[in-house]
């Protein structure tokens, strides 16, 4: 086997500048029309559990757990896959799955279909992230990455954005008729219609992934191996449970807000989808690519200015900081000024969902990056898309028995997922800069 170096001698050169960032492009939509998928249910609340006889906590479990669950386990072959196989194929696989699963969602006729169909958006879901941050990361140079790593990940913020406004609109506009004749579906239900004209457009986006390049792999110690991945995590276990859990944790306290805030202001100022929708998707996609933008241009002009751990001291600050729009949301109960703290919430937390896989790629070798990003996603989605929506269905319903206090349970449970994400940064920073210096200082 040749070694490191010999392969890094004999790789070719980065692909054109203006090609690359096309290839980011063409990822960001792929992740934006993932995030649509996944968030249409936060608008269909209402009518799905009157059709169920369900209650907020059993919602919360189809709309977290469900997607979570294979999510997480499919994402392990996943990754494994990703570090070995072509991943534009398997990211053109995944997208015409979770598209398919979410139209299908559109057909359930009982709350165990629903479950089901949305676990397959999930299994499909699996297929992105891992493929897209190793893909970015061959594209551009270790000192050039963190932005365009980061306006990937401002897909979500686009995603969430087009969810909000379109999803808000088209759930408003569905739910005000009653149930339609559908070519190829037969009846369908106001809420069920919603599901299958969101999941049409994944077929336009397979399309469009299949016009980029597979890139050459770069920085490689050695073949794809699940026993080698498993010995690196475990060499430097203190390093990736700390930023794991710090990103995690920041993620909880977005997932906590967003998955209500249409609940939130349709209970308490009696806002209705097409009136919460466009503003809250206006919000996120300004806010939040703001933060991911900021966030990835601070840490390429400190990389470059040789500072240390820039990643994780960014992230420290913003969950630190994101505390104050989260208890002044609570404080104040006029709706704008709840958005305006909505939206600080989201401008902060962009900063780890950014920055938290951009510090993976920097202190992993290539040929593990599709798996310990699978790792990772695996612990962030079981505690953030699951337990996060799950913990203030839970309060809302056993806590305060009252649907009127999911404005407390989402801010409870915002705060306390900021400063456990602020100590678990903290805690684990000195065992990242060695990890890093590490990294840095082996063979290239």
């Amino acid at each position: 086997m040749k070694s490191a170096s010999a392969l890094e001698i004999q790789a070719p050169p980065y692909p054109a500048t203006g090609y690359s960032w096309y290839v980011v492009t063409v990822l960001y939509l792929a992740y934006t029309f993932s995030f649509v998928d996944r968030s249409i249910t936060a608008y269909l609340v209402g009518p799905i559990r009157q059709d169920f006889a369900i209650n907020d906590f059993q919602f919360s479990l189809m709309q977290g757990l469900a997607f979570a669950a294979f999510f997480t386990i499919m994402g392990i072959p996943v990754g494994r896959l990703a570090d070995s196989w072509n991943r534009r194929l398997l990211v053109m696989i995944g997208v015409a799955l979770w598209s398919t699963m979410t139209i299908l969602c559109g057909t359930a006729d009982t709350y165990l279909e629903l479950f089901i169909w949305r676990m397959g958006v999930g299994v499909g879901e699996a297929c992105l992230a891992p493929c897209a941050y190793s893909m970015i990361s061959d594209y551009f140079p270790r000192e050039r990455r963190s932005l365009p790593l980061n306006m990937y990940s401002a897909g979500v913020m686009l995603g969430a954005g087009l969810a909000n406004v379109f999803g808000g609109l088209v759930a408003r506009y569905a739910l005000s008729g009653g149930p339609q004749q559908v070519i190829l579906f037969g009846e369908l239900k106001p809420w069920q219609l919603s599901f299958v004209w969101v999941g049409l457009p994944g077929i336009f986006m397979v399309v469009l992934i299949a016009t980029i390049r597979e890139p050459y792999r770069r920085e490689k110690r050695g073949k794809a191996n699940a026993a080698a991945t498993i010995k690196h995590l475990r060499r430097n276990w203190a390093t990736y449970l700390s930023l794991i859990g710090g990103t995690t944790f920041g993620a909880l306290t977005n997932a906590a807000i967003l998955g209500w805030v249409p609940a939130w202001f349709e209970r308490r100022f009696g806002w209705n989808q097409a009136q919460i929708g466009p503003f809250l998707g206006v919000i996120i996609f300004v806010f939040g690519t703001a933060g991911l933008s900021l966030a990835g241009m601070l840490a390429t002009r400190y990389i470059r200015a040789g500072g240390k751990a820039v990643y994780i001291k960014l992230m420290i600050a913003a969950e630190c900081l994101v505390i104050i729009p989260l208890v002044l949301a609570h404080a104040v109960d006029e709706p704008y000024w709840v958005l305006g703290c909505v939206g600080f919430t989201v401008f902060l937390t962009g900063f780890p969902s950014g920055l938290g896989p951009a510090a993976l790629q920097w202190i992993t070798p290539n040929e593990m990056r599709g798996q310990v990003t699978a790792a990772y996603l695996f612990v962030l989605s079981l505690i953030s898309m699951s337990a996060g929506p799950a913990a203030v269905g839970y309060l809302t319903s056993y806590f305060f028995a009252d649907d009127m206090a999911v404005r407390s349970s989402a801010v409870l449970v915002g705060v306390l997922a900021a400063v456990l994400g602020t100590i678990s940064l903290l805690v684990g920073l000195r065992s990242y800069e060695k990890t890093a210096n590490e990294f840095l200082s082996g063979p290239r």
